[in-house]
């Protein structure tokens, strides 16, 4: 009796921590987004407040998401790291998938990148679970993660203008259009909203979510103490 019992105690912890890495897997893969189609992924529009200083405002998520930041050049450039699973695996249904990374201000002359003030700012939702550190860390035993690489994509910076960044299968490309006169420099700003805004999660969204926060909660308590 004692034996079978430690047999199904020993099945249900087994089950539970099955449980947790699917949830804390899917936490992490929500801070990535489904790598298909070309699509926008970024809008950026500048007011300058200096020689070579700007203030950016990114744009992204179909206009439901806006930061503000401050960035120092002659150009833009925005960064984004994509994510390939094996071959068995999108059979299965799962796509490639891409997320940003990070924004900063880059100068045209190599002389000045090394020796004038320079601003990135990170740009992605961090997680429990790293699925890439992770996949590293199995090393040849990785049988999801095919491959990951970063794409980068950079414009001179021309208040007048409006950029739109998209993603595609082989990384990102940006495109230049005028900027609307209603969000020309000095005028009121209007960011158009694609699609719907703050739609409520599933339930498993939000359980997986709250799972990745209170771990990584508990890890920096950790690491503090």
């Amino acid at each position: 009796m004692r034996i079978r019992r430690y047999f199904k105690i020993s099945a249900a912890l087994l089950l539970a921590a099955g449980f947790a890495l699917v949830a804390l897997f899917s936490g992490s893969l929500y801070t990535w987004s489904v790598l298909t189609d070309e699509a926008l992924v970024a809008e950026l529009q500048f007011e300058a407040l200096g020689p070579q200083h700007y203030e950016a405002l990114v744009v992204t998520d179909s206009g439901c998401r806006q930061r503000t930041v401050e960035l120092f050049g002659d150009q833009w450039r925005l960064d984004a790291r994509f994510l390939k699973w094996k071959n068995w695996a999108m059979l299965l249904g799962l796509d490639a998938n891409y997320r940003l990374t990070r924004i900063e201000g880059r100068y045209a002359s190599v002389e000045e990148q090394n020796t004038r003030r320079n601003l990135a700012w990170s740009l992605e939702d961090g997680s429990a679970l790293d699925i890439v550190e992770l996949a590293a860390d199995m090393g040849d035993s990785n049988f999801l993660v095919d491959s990951t690489y970063g794409s980068s994509t950079f414009q001179d910076i021309d208040p007048e203008s409006i950029y739109r960044v998209y993603r595609t299968q082989t990384g990102l490309i940006a495109r230049t259009a005028e900027r609307p006169p209603q969000s020309r420099p000095g005028a009121a700003l209007v960011v158009e909203v694609r699609n719907a805004c703050g739609a409520e999660p599933s339930s498993w969204q939000r359980f997986t979510r709250w799972l990745d926060t209170r771990l990584g909660t508990l890890a920096r308590e950790d690491t503090s103490g």
